[in-house]
């Protein structure tokens, strides 16, 4: 028996593009087919366990690469198979749902943008619109560090109320912008006060254009207040369902 890398699930008659490098040691990427669903394997390292950010890094690559062009449905990381168990454990019990969930896929990508907000900018727009977190701030400055010390939590918490409201009220707005040019979207809670929006968005690759070109309008309108990151197209690991 020898252990087998899966990367993901797509349709039988998928070409799997040239050059890509699997984890094992023969870097070889290729599928194991069974009815009308195929799974994309390489070896695995045969020295190591898998697991560090490197291989997460190359089971991305694999699956985003053949996400370009085709429909795939993402293993979760790391999944490792025996050869035998590819077609008799994964592929032919599971085919009509696999099958199922890759037609709904077909034709989409999933693209994942991160906003993040200016800090000086918007620090500037609370002093400006905030009385309260004015005065407090001009009251803090003038007393010595160990004096002010529950004057500096209560400005902290009031800076970080203020951020989050105005930042929800534009995350809102961003979706509703983005909202007619996308086929469904997964929102994450922001990591912090200053992140402003990190969402996936499911898109028809048909529509992929239209989709990035109100992005960078978006850009445009929040230039020197919102820092914007777009990543995609990727496979759609946000948009699996669960088994």
């Amino acid at each position: 028996m020898t252990p087998t890398y899966v990367y993901g699930l797509v349709a039988a008659d998928t070409v799997v593009p040239e050059g890509l490098s699997g984890l094992g040691p023969s870097e070889r990427v290729s599928t194991v087919t069974h009815g009308q669903v195929a799974a994309i394997v390489s070896d695995v390292p045969i020295d190591r366990p898998l697991g560090t950010r490197d291989d997460l890094i190359a089971h991305e690559t694999v699956v985003d690469a053949v996400a370009r062009s085709a429909a795939v449905l993402p293993m979760r990381f790391p999944a490792v198979v025996e050869d035998h168990g590819i077609v008799e454990e994964l592929l032919a019990p599971n085919h009509d749902h696999f099958l199922q969930v890759l037609t709904a896929l077909e034709g989409r990508v999933q693209f994942t943008l991160k906003g993040r907000y200016e800090q000086d900018t918007v620090l500037r727009e609370l002093l400006r619109d905030n009385t309260e977190i004015r005065e407090l701030r001009d009251q803090v400055g003038e007393l010595p560090e160990d004096a002010s010390y529950y004057d500096r939590v209560r400005l902290g918490e009031l800076i970080v109320a203020e951020l989050e409201r105005r930042r929800d009220d534009e995350a809102a707005g961003i979706l509703d912008r983005l909202e007619p040019t996308v086929v469904d979207l997964a929102a994450r809670h922001p990591a912090t006060p200053e992140d402003v929006i990190n969402v996936a968005f499911l898109v028809e690759r048909a529509h992929q254009q239209r989709f990035e070109d109100s992005v960078e309008d978006l850009g445009r309108d929040l230039d020197g207040r919102v820092r914007f990151r777009l990543l995609g197209p990727l496979a759609p690991y946000d948009f699996v369902p669960e088994a």
